[in-house]
């Protein structure tokens, strides 16, 4: 079942490999989930989150334990200087 996440959005993809936690392949996975943005993650219900979790396959779980929903929105927000608080340098 598609949802509003999988939209086109317009812009530019963002670069999910920021994110800590997600490499080439989580990334990879998360495109064809229909996810390009850092704002699309932040905007994830938790519904969402269990769906989209659910079709990650070895990367099942990851959402929760990088807290990814939560490092996307800082970086959709642009607050990069607030995401090097919680999470570390970029």
């Amino acid at each position: 079942m598609r949802t509003h996440v999988h939209e086109q959005l317009p812009g530019a993809a963002d670069n999910l490999q920021r994110l800590k936690g997600v490499g080439p392949k989580f990334a990879t996975l998360l495109h064809s989930q229909g996810i390009f943005r850092f704002d699309q993650i932040a905007r994830l219900t938790p519904t969402e989150v269990e769906r989209i979790d659910a079709a990650m396959g070895a990367f099942r779980g990851r959402f929760a334990r990088d807290r990814i929903v939560e490092q996307a929105d800082y970086l959709a927000r642009g607050d990069e200087d607030g995401y090097e608080q919680t999470f570390g340098k970029l």
